[in-house]
This record gives C-alpha cells, sequence and structure tokens, in this order.
C-alpha cells in the first residue's frame, strides 16, 4: 500500500455564515492531535507513581496563507471571542476527521518580501468523529 502524502489531504471548515469551505489550497499545515489528562493516584506510601485516564480532547494546530477566504474566516476572530463552533473536516487520503471546533490563538502575521499568513488552534468541542464520509 502506497504511503499518504500532503496532496492527499483535503480541509474544510466553516465560512462566517455557516457553510463548509474548502480551505486546503490556503493551509500549508495542519496537525490534529491527541490530548487526555492523566490524574495521578499515588496513594501515600507507593514508591513509584501511578495514573488514571482522565478527560480526552483533539486539538488542530492549522497554519496557512491569508486571502479573502482565510481573512475572512480568521479576522473577525483577531482580538475577540466567539460564542458559536465551526465544523471542521479534516481528511488524510483514507479517513475523514470531523467534529465541532473552536478556534482560538488566531494570529495574522506577515513581514516585508513574505506572503502574510494566518495562524490558530482549532480545540474540538467534544467527540472527534472518524469516518469514510465527509461534511456536507
Amino acid at each position: 500500500m502506497a504511503h499518504k502524502l500532503w496532496k492527499d489531504m483535503a480541509i474544510k471548515l466553516d465560512n462566517a455564515s455557516g457553510s463548509p469551505t474548502a480551505i486546503t489550497s490556503y493551509v500549508n499545515q495542519a496537525s490534529p492531535e491527541s490530548t487526555a489528562d492523566l490524574l495521578e493516584d499515588t496513594a501515600l506510601g507507593d514508591t513509584t507513581r501511578s495514573y488514571i485516564e482522565g478527560l480526552a480532547g483533539a486539538t488542530v494546530p492549522l497554519n496557512g496563507f491569508v486571502n479573502a477566504t482565510t481573512e475572512a474566516m480568521f479576522g473577525p476572530l483577531l482580538g475577540t471571542r466567539t460564542s458559536v463552533t465551526k465544523s471542521f473536516s479534516f481528511y488524510n487520503g483514507l479517513k475523514y476527521y470531523t467534529g465541532e471546533v473552536w478556534p482560538n490563538e488566531v494570529a495574522i502575521s506577515g513581514d516585508v518580501n513574505t506572503i502574510q499568513t494566518f495562524s490558530c488552534t482549532l480545540t474540538f468541542d467534544g467527540a472527534v468523529t472518524r469516518t469514510s464520509v465527509d461534511i456536507a
């Protein structure tokens, strides 16, 4: 079986009107990551630490290029809060990872003789769905 490449990836995120919008061609890095809290339950007298599993979650650090589409998605979030989640879809060439996300840590940057870029962290609100079906 062939290994998957960056060109197999596809990313969708709700635009300002709430419609899933393909932004793959504007993104240069996306890394879905699992998170899980470990709760220490070491008792007095124990000689080694022990843990139990706490809450699980996932985040997606996302970076890309600023244009009319991405500025309309992320620009309004700079310096403000949002009260609605966005639908998100990440395709790795084999499966879709989808769910509702909260965008945070939004940044827009640029320098002399460079392309403007954006970055943010998308934090899943609830479970991540892994399926062979994309969001609408």
